[in-house]
């Protein structure tokens, strides 16, 4: 039986936490619950009802198989495929779960209740066979964290004793838990929650606070987040000291000190964390903690994120001052980023209610997440690259089980989220984003349904209905694309002069049927990557445009259940003969023209070159899908035109070659990378040095497994490795390895500072020939490998 949720239990509870000397973030504002904001139709209400075929074309019982199969119960179903069998096992189910409860909470119909119920059913009967506490699906899980809790630890940036991020996966259960009790009400999931988080606590107890920040260096998701959730919760302060327990200092200190460290770690590692920084704050703990999210928030939304308001290259933040890696790059911003950084968002909002979060908000959920899904066949997008005429890959229900999988079921169930917002003590009502919906204002007996056909029109008007006459704030976001819009109330002008980037208040006793009217003109701007470069994005108002420049080459464009199927394998096309935007950059945006008659529709003939892509329309980018695209151009003045083109031309002559030559490579430090190729090692670490990642031994070793393709000739002609490095490092002495033989003993000298170099090796014929290569990295006695940035096995020249 469904139970009342008790409406107190994320917003007060941090009054009941015990006395210290920590003041919490008292609240300014709260958004609405799912429950309370009907979509009408538009493109996020399609949005969702793609999502729900989607969701519905999943299975219970394989979402269950890998937590029966770890507690040692049958399965009537095997596990996913995908990363749901590559040690990665159960961390889909706590999304899907989420995802079940939000359709629970808009009223999508019994069936959502059914297989939320059986989902934590399942969960339930596993966590009663283990008999602890604990539920989980991770590869012998039990195994691991009995050595966790013993204090047996071999902590990497992605592995805890050889297990792949499992607080990481373990986290996603904790949020679908807290989820199906918040927005379902199901009690079930609420007892199991709380017996998980008492398992947590348990476990942990004897690790010393080293010990914990050391694991903390191993990626683990939200998990401060979620123990401050079951804080707000229970009401029981254990809770929320494991929170802080559980929260990186590495992090988090040089955010406080408003220290920006974040050039070479991987993005959406942090941007968890920081989500919990900022909760733990809101519900007791140090306010100085939302500080320096908001500080976090600053620099990723801004100077660290490109114009849809994504993040980071090969998931890994890319230096400031220079964005060209990304640029050049398959693996564009990742989805799962920005679900977090709309969920940062959502919080600072909380505290402040600024208008700066809601542009961002926008700017992102239309550009991004709205984009991130396939509006025919629902599949989700893990890397969208702004290379130039590139192109993006979509997942398959059944087959593909990606992180941005998980986050992707969630994302396009929640765009009630916050639309709307309200004031503290009730008396403001807040519009953040201009999307078709009702919205029931429970605590006032008051509705507001907003019409409108945003973006596709520049205009938005708001109908209240109310039982009784009565006073209230209205507060209308002035976007920071908008210079100024015009209000009318029920017909009449209302004056306000507000700026963009604020809230335009309308304040007033509102009457049944009141309405009022907003304009919000928009016009056209390039806005250039942070760095600098002459590259820049086209946007109409909020709304990122762009061309659809061909179909030919789009390998894997519909994903298989392949470790790195996420990945656009298609081959680059070459950035010399990419279309750019040629011309004086004072008159580049009035070149671009709307085309008659069609909505957000526009050409600039006059100013593309090549001529053959003249024709070239651009559209917003949530309507481009299946085709490669232009979202980021080059613009250069028609006198650098054919300068600039000679040089791409060079480059792009050499780069293109050696990825031609290409058959496999790592990139040491990175998680996706390192797992993808059998990462192995003893004694060895991670580093970063001017935003490329690395990795180096002291005394010990670290192998790739590389792979050979069946490439006609690619034996015959050779085999070589190209190894990157630091060339200023000296003094490291180490031998390289393929398949257990020296193929080369290395003295570094430093002799090429403020570099990185690369150097060839052969690989032995015979080598060559027998396939799969272990390639090992083995430093000599009392000695270090070199810091390794790059290996690549080529075809020889």
């Amino acid at each position: 039986m469904r139970t009342l949720r008790v409406p107190v239990v994320l917003g007060c509870f941090w009054l009941m936490a015990s006395a210290q000397a920590e003041v919490p973030v008292a609240r300014q504002a709260e958004t609405f619950p799912l429950a309370r904001v009907r979509l009408l139709d538009g493109p996020f209400k399609h949005a969702q009802e793609v999502n729900r075929r989607y969701l519905l074309a999943h299975d219970v019982d394989r979402l269950l198989a890998p937590f029966r199969i770890e507690a040692g119960l049958p399965s009537p179903k095997p596990k996913y495929p995908n990363w749901e069998s590559m040690g990665l096992s159960g961390h889909s189910a706590g999304h899907y779960l989420t995802a079940l409860a939000q359709e629970v909470a808009t009223g999508g119909g019994a069936e959502w209740q059914r297989r939320l119920d059986a989902l934590v059913a399942g969960l339930a009967e596993c966590q009663q066979a283990g008999g602890d506490g604990y539920v989980g699906g991770i590869p012998r899980g039990r195994t691991l964290w009995n050595d966790i809790a013993a204090g047996r630890h071999n902590f990497q940036s992605f592995s805890l004793n050889g297990a792949w991020v499992p607080w990481y996966n373990e986290h996603k259960l904790f949020a679908g838990l807290r989820d199906a009790w918040l927005l379902a009400s199901s009690t079930q999931a609420r007892d199991v929650l709380v017996r998980l988080a008492d398992w947590c606590d348990t476990l942990l107890a004897r690790l010393t606070d080293e010990q914990m920040q050391a694991m903390l260096g191993t990626e683990h998701g939200g998990m401060n987040e979620v123990l401050a959730d079951v804080y707000a919760i229970t009401g029981d302060a254990k809770y929320l000291r494991l929170a802080q327990r559980f929260s990186h200092r590495a992090i988090l200190d040089p955010l406080l000190r408003h220290e920006d460290r974040l050039t070479g770690l991987h993005a959406n590692t942090q941007i968890p964390k920081v989500i919990g920084f900022a909760r733990v704050a809101e519900l007791g703990g140090d306010a100085s903690w939302r500080d320096a999210a908001r500080f976090f928030w600053t620099r990723v939304s801004g100077p660290r994120g490109v114009a849809f308001g994504g993040n980071s290259e090969r998931e890994h933040f890319n230096p400031t001052e220079d964005f060209s890696a990304l640029l050049e790059s398959r693996e564009g911003p990742e989805s799962c980023n920005t679900y977090n950084m709309l969920r940062l968002t959502e919080a600072l909002f909380r505290a402040e209610p600024a208008a700066r979060y809601a542009d961002y908000y926008e700017r992102a959920l239309y550009n991004h997440i709205l984009a991130s899904q396939h509006p025919g066949h629902g599949g989700y997008v893990y890397f969208t690259p702004i290379r130039p005429r590139h192109y993006r890959v979509y997942s398959q229900p059944e087959v593909c089980f990606w992180c941005c999988v998980g986050t992707g079921m969630e994302n396009h169930g929640k765009y009630g989220a916050f639309i709307y917002g309200r004031s503290a003590d009730n008396d403001a009502l807040f519009v953040n984003l201009f999307v078709a919906s009702e919205l029931d204002w429970t605590e006032r007996g008051v509705r507001v349904r907003q019409e409108t056909a945003f973006p596709d029109a520049e205009r938005t008007s708001l109908v209240v209905s109310t039982a009784k006459p009565q006073r209230f704030a209205v507060r209308v976001r002035h976007p920071g694309w908008c210079e100024r819009p015009v209000v009318t109330v029920n017909g009449q002008t209302f004056q306000a002069l507000t700026a963009p980037a604020s809230y335009l208040e309308i304040e007033r006793e509102w009457r049944d049927g009141d309405r009022v009217e907003i304009a919000l003109p928009m016009r056209t701007t390039l806005e250039r990557l942070p760095d600098g470069l002459d590259y820049a994005a086209v946007l109409h108002g909020p709304i990122v445009l762009a061309a659809r420049t061909g179909t030919d080459g789009l390998e894997g464009l519909v994903a298989n259940d392949g470790r790195m199927g996420h990945i656009a394998p298609g081959p680059y096309l070459p950035l010399d003969r990419a279309p750019m935007l040629v011309g004086d950059e004072t008159k580049l945006v009035a070149a671009i023209r709307p085309v008659p008659g069609r909505a957000l529709a526009f050409t600039a003939a006059d100013v593309i070159k090549p001529q053959e892509f003249g024709s070239l329309e651009l559209v917003p980018f949530f309507r481009v899908h299946d085709a490669r695209y232009m979202l980021y151009w080059r613009t250069v003045s028609a006198e650098k035109y054919p300068e600039v083109v000679a040089a791409l031309e060079a480059s792009e002559r050499a780069r293109l070659a050696l990825e031609a030559r290409t058959l496999d490579f790592v990139a040491p430090g990175e998680q996706q990378s390192e797992v993808e190729h059998g990462f192995a090692g003893e004694a060895t670490r991670s580093g970063t040095l001017h935003g490329r990642r690395s990795r180096e031994a002291t005394g010990g070793w670290f192998a790739y497994k590389l792979n050979v393709p069946a490439v006609t000739g690619s034996v015959a002609t050779g085999l070589e490795l190209i190894v990157t490095y630091d060339g200023g490092e000296r003094g490291r002495s180490f031998d390289l390895l393929v398949n257990d033989r020296i193929i080369a003993t290395v003295e570094l000298k430093g002799e090429q500072r403020d570099r990185f170099v690369d150097v060839t090796y052969a690989v032995p014929a015979d080598l060559a020939a027998t396939g799969p290569l272990t390639v090992k990295f083995a430093a000599k006695e009392k000695n270090r490998t070199a810091s390794i940035y790059g290996v690549r096995l080529v075809k020889v020249e």
